[in-house]
C-alpha cells in the first residue's frame, strides 16, 4: 500500500517567484523547490505548507509506511485556470505511478477547493493544514492591515467592493448633481457636496485601478489606438464621428422629450427618437468602412457591409414602429397616427425579408463556385 502526501499552490507562487514549474515529485526536489522559495519570499506561506508536508513525509516514512511527496502549482488566475492545470499535473503525478490513497497537505481553505477534483480520482486519506505561528510582538492590528494590503489575493476581495461602492457613488452624486443644476439652470455647485463628490470617485478609482488590474489593460487598449490611428485608416474617423452623433442624438432627444407626458409616454419617445440617432451613428461608421474598403484597402468586404446596412435599417424600422405600437395601445397616439407607424414596421419587415434572401442566395451562388472551382 502506497500513499502519496501531496501540496497544493493554487496560485503558482513557485512559478511567479521561484521560476519552478509543477508538478515536483519526490523528498529531495520538493526540499529544493521549498527551499528556492523561502529564499525569495521568507513570509510566504506556500513554503512552509511543503515543508510541513516534508515533515510529515518524514514522520510516516520513520514509522514504516510508504509514502511518496509531490508538490503541484496551478496559476496565477486563480480559478477555472488554475484548477484545470492542477487536474493536469494531478494527473501525470498519478500515471506515473500507483497509489492507494493520497493526503491532502496546505496553507490553508483556499486549497480545498481542488478537493473534489482530487476525490474523483483517488481517495483522500485525511486533510492537513498548515498553520504559521508568528512573533508576538509583530501580532498587531495595523500590522495584519499593512500586510493584507500588500498581498493582492486579500487587498482585491477588500480594495475593489469599496472600490466600486465609492466610485458608483460618485458618479450617481454628479448624474444627480448635473440634474439639478439643469432642472434649476443654476450652475452652482456646493462646496460639500462637491468635495464630496470629487474624494469618492478619486478613491474609488485608484482603488478599483489598483487591485482589478485594469491599468495594463488601460495601457494596452491605449497602445492599441495609438498604432490603429499610426496606419492612416480612415475608419479610424469614422469611430470618433460615430461617437459625436450618438452624444448630439441623447442632446436633441432628451430636449425633444421635456414636455411630454406620463413618464412612460416620455420614455417611449425618447426610446424612438434614440433610435434613429444610434442608427445614423452605425451607418455613419458603416459608410467610412465602406469608403475605406472600396478606395483605400481594396479588400472584398464592400458586399458584406451593404448587407448589415439594409439589414440595420430593417431593424430599425421594426423597432421604431414597435414603440410607437406600445404608444398606440398605452393610449398615448390614436389610431390614425399609429398607421403611419404601421407602415415603418410592415416595411422594416419586408426590407429584413428581402435582405435575408438575397444574401442566402448569394451565398449559396459562392458556394457553388467555389465548388466548381475546386472541382477543376
Amino acid at each position: 500500500m502506497k500513499t502519496l502526501i501531496l501540496n497544493i499552490d493554487r496560485d503558482n507562487d513557485y512559478g511567479m517567484k521561484a521560476g519552478i514549474t509543477g508538478p515536483v515529485i519526490g523528498y529531495n526536489n520538493c526540499y529544493r523547490a521549498a527551499t528556492a522559495l523561502i529564499t525569495k519570499d521568507p513570509e510566504d506561506s506556500d513554503s512552509n505548507a511543503l515543508f510541513g508536508a516534508l515533515k510529515h513525509y518524514q514522520e510516516l516514512k520513520d514509522k514504516g509506511e510508504n509514502v511518496e511527496i509531490a508538490l503541484i502549482t496551478g496559476d496565477s488566475d486563480v480559478g477555472e485556470k488554475s484548477d484545470e492545470i492542477l487536474s493536469l499535473q494531478l494527473d501525470e503525478v498519478l500515471n506515473m505511478e500507483h497509489y492507494d490513497d493520497l493526503i491532502l497537505i496546505s496553507d490553508g481553505a483556499e486549497d480545498d477547493y481542488i478537493t473534489p477534483i482530487i476525490a474523483s480520482r483517488i481517495k483522500i486519506r485525511y486533510v492537513k493544514h498548515i498553520i504559521v505561528r508568528h512573533n508576538e510582538n509583530i501580532e498587531s492590528t495595523y500590522y495584519y492591515i499593512v500586510k493584507a494590503f500588500k498581498d493582492k489575493k486579500v487587498s482585491r476581495k477588500f480594495t475593489v467592493p469599496v472600490g466600486l461602492l465609492l466610485l458608483s457613488y460618485g458618479i450617481a452624486l454628479l448624474i444627480f448633481t448635473v440634474y439639478s443644476m439643469i432642472i434649476s439652470r443654476s450652475y452652482v455647485i456646493i462646496p460639500s457636496s462637491g468635495a464630496i463628490m470629487l474624494v469618492t470617485i478619486v478613491i474609488g478609482s485608484y482603488f478599483i485601478l489598483k487591485d482589478a488590474d485594469i491599468r495594463p489593460k488601460i495601457v494596452t487598449v491605449l497602445s492599441a489606438l495609438k498604432e490603429y490611428s499610426e496606419e492612416t485608416k480612415i475608419s479610424m474617423l469614422s469611430y470618433v464621428v460615430s461617437f459625436f452623433i450618438i452624444i448630439i442624438g441623447i442632446a436633441y432627444t432628451y430636449e425633444q422629450t421635456l414636455k411630454t407626458v406620463p413618464l412612460l409616454n416620455k420614455i417611449l419617445v425618447f426610446l424612438a427618437i434614440i433610435s434613429w440617432w444610434v442608427y445614423g451613428s452605425y451607418l455613419s461608421r458603416s459608410l467610412f468602412e465602406a469608403f475605406d474598403i472600396s478606395f483605400i484597402s481594396k479588400a472584398g468586404r464592400l458586399s458584406k457591409i451593404w448587407y448589415g446596412v439594409s439589414f440595420s435599417i430593417a431593424l430599425e424600422l421594426i423597432t421604431y414602429g414597435m414603440i410607437n405600437y406600445i404608444r398606440y395601445v398605452v393610449g398615448f397616439i390614436k389610431f390614425s397616427s399609429f398607421m403611419i407607424y404601421f407602415v415603418y414596421l410592415i416595411a422594416g419587415i419586408i426590407m429584413a425579408l428581402v435582405t435575408a434572401v438575397i444574401h442566402k442566395y448569394r451565398s449559396t451562388i459562392k458556394s457553388k463556385q467555389k465548388s466548381l472551382f475546386g472541382v477543376k
